[in-house]
């Protein structure tokens, strides 16, 4: 019965190799994904899909701060010496940090150095979500926020350090100036 299992197993085996050749294996799947990947139509369609996730994910952030609000407000009426005393605030901010707050505070970061006349600014991703807001902190936006600072890259300007996982607060770029206006 192994024996035939075996025989059954090579046989569908040399089956899927034959018709793995007869579509056209490899070049013809990188032929195709070459020819989608340089449409200007694939492009766009990317980069309406990256508005749309970001989009999403600031919404996302929203509901769960709402929703963290809620349980909170929830715990607090039912035990209200559960709260320790000395619990530290989020500069007031009741909703994570979203995109548009970090591209506003990068903003102000650049206008800044451009009036000192500065070359270059360094911008560390811990400082530029510290001074927006909510890190460090359990609800930190870390990921958006190195996100917001890689999308603004331009050519000239680098990556000094960077995290292994590409997203930390240890992230520096390195932002040529003068620049113009990001939009929000």
């Amino acid at each position: 019965m192994d024996v035939l299992s075996l025989v059954l197993a090579v046989v569908a085996l040399a089956i899927a190799i034959l018709v793995y050749r007869k579509v056209g294996g490899m070049a013809d799947l990188r032929k195709q994904m070459d020819q989608i990947a340089s449409s200007t139509d694939f492009r766009g369609s990317a980069d309406s899909l990256t508005a749309a996730a970001d989009a999403l994910g600031d919404k996302t952030a929203e509901a769960i701060g709402k929703l963290e609000d809620l349980v909170r407000k929830e715990k607090k009426e039912k035990t209200p010496e559960a709260e320790p005393p000395s619990r530290p605030k989020e500069l007031g901010r009741r909703m994570p940090a979203s995109r548009k707050d970090f591209q506003a505070e990068l903003n102000n970061v650049f206008a800044s150095a451009q009036k000192e006349a500065k070359p270059f600014i360094d911008v560390r991703s811990g400082d530029l979500h510290g001074s927006v807001g909510g890190y460090p902190g359990r609800n930190h936006r870390m990921p958006l926020c190195c996100g917001v600072m890689k999308r603004n890259m331009k050519p000239g300007d680098e990556i000094v350090q960077q995290p292994p996982s590409g997203q930390g607060a240890t992230l520096i770029i390195r932002f040529r100036l003068p620049r113009g206006r990001q939009r929000l």
